[in-house]
């Protein structure tokens, strides 16, 4: 009896749950309020030692361990999670020979310098087996972060084991990462916290394939699409709109949209001449190394904040992004991405949307 009344309170309650987190200021502001909040009677210090002690057992160890799996934002991967695992690898000296990294949509590329070793997500799982799992991983979190280790991630871990034919491995997850780093990015913690656990480095340059023969020699990689900070309004989309079809006077573009809907992002296509679309080289398992390979060789990258605007600069590649809701961004993220562009010697530069047209009135006199 007492389990049909738990049954009976909790399917409403989770339904109630998911239709709140889908309005945009709970899922924006609450979310990460009450996160925030929660830092408050934690310690950074205590959530160190955790995880130093976890990655010294790591070292202790001596079978295979799989790394991920990685299944949110491309920002924070590339931003943190990378980053965090140079520093770890490094610092704990773990046999790179043991290592099996998890992604998804073909980011192999970004960790060749850590492992050859990489399993994608998506040779593990069908596109709706993906969908359903993220979902109840975000209904049951509030959030995509990877904090802890949920059903997903040890569904993942077990096929990734099985399709590598181990019989046991340790798992280095990303909720190690976030254990840590969130003292910083909730401000709870300075910028010496990420530097004491981070190591950024360029990645491999990447050759470029016939895949790609299509593609003139001398272009700009963009890729506009709406998110938080970047809503779909008319303003936004004319705003996108105008600085492909600027751009595509001077220099080709090519759009990195994906034909794809992994996330809530959507892209936004603008058609014209000189701008050239890759949509049908997209793939599920490697969207992501197509994106790459084309940025790697752009001239530059243009687009919304986020996401790929942090690619660049890792192949000394440089990027511009903008956003057009200010409440929506974190600071400490955007210093993140400044020190960044600095690391790697390469222009860095995030504008609001606004900025664009005060540039060019003051470049338009001289």
């Amino acid at each position: 009896m007492a389990r049909l009344g738990f049954e009976a309170v909790r399917r409403p309650g989770l339904m109630f749950l998911r239709s709140m987190r889908a309005i945009p200021v709970v899922r924006n502001r609450v979310i990460p309020a009450l996160l925030k909040e929660e830092l408050d009677g934690i310690p950074a210090s205590d959530a160190v030692d955790t995880v130093r002690q976890e990655l010294r057992r790591l070292q202790e160890t001596t079978g295979p361990i799989v790394i991920g799996p990685w299944v949110g934002e491309v920002g924070f991967e590339l931003l943190y999670w990378i980053p965090f695992l140079n520093w770890a690898l490094r610092e704990y000296e773990l046999d790179r020979r043991r290592l099996i990294v998890v992604s998804r949509g073909g980011a192999g590329r970004w960790y060749r310098h850590l492992t050859a070793e990489y399993l994608d997500v998506f040779s593990l799982f069908t596109l709706d087996e993906y969908r359903q799992a993220n979902e109840a991983r975000w209904d049951k979190a509030g959030h995509q972060k990877q904090y802890r280790v949920e059903q997903m991630d040890r569904d993942i871990f077990d096929r990734a084991r099985e399709k590598a034919g181990l019989q046991q491995a340790e798992l280095l997850h990303p909720s190690l990462m976030y254990r840590i780093l969130r003292f910083y990015w909730f401000e709870k913690a300075g910028i010496g916290l990420l530097d004491r656990h981070t190591e950024f480095r360029r990645l491999a340059p990447v050759e470029r394939t016939p895949a790609l023969k299509d593609l003139p020699a001398d272009y700009v990689a963009v890729r506009f699409y709406f998110r938080p900070s970047f809503p779909d309004t008319p303003e936004n989309q004319r705003f996108a709109a105008h600085v492909i079809r600027s751009l595509s006077e001077e220099i080709p573009v090519v759009l990195l949209n994906t034909g794809l809907r992994l996330d809530d992002h959507e892209d936004m296509d603008v058609p014209g001449k000189n701008v050239y679309r890759v949509d049908e080289l997209m793939r599920l398992e490697q969207n992501l190394e197509i994106q790459t390979e084309i940025i790697s060789h752009a001239r530059a990258f243009v687009g919304t904040y986020g996401g790929l605007a942090y690619l660049g600069p890792f192949y000394g590649v440089p990027s511009v992004s903008f956003y057009s809701t200010e409440e929506e961004l974190v600071p400490a993220h955007l210093d993140v991405s400044w020190r960044l562009g600095r690391m790697m010697g390469v222009s860095v530069t995030t504008l609001h949307t606004k900025m664009a047209g005060l540039l060019r009135g003051a470049l338009a006199g001289p």
